[in-house]
């Protein structure tokens, strides 16, 4: 069991179980950490910028 507060983006509820009330997977609400070096940041971003073109 985790100890974070969990976010399900199905039904847009916090929660601290891993799995939602209605069943779906809860995603942690922490983002990734930062790092100077990088390696793939390039790419990341490179993605980010396709999908919001569709």
């Amino acid at each position: 069991m985790t100890l974070h507060i969990l976010f399900c983006k199905n039904c847009n509820k916090y929660t601290m179980k891993e799995k939602c009330s209605c069943g779906e997977k809860a995603l942690t609400t922490k983002p990734a950490k930062f790092s100077l070096d990088d390696k793939w940041g390039k790419y990341r971003r490179l993605s980010k910028k396709e999908q919001k073109a569709l």
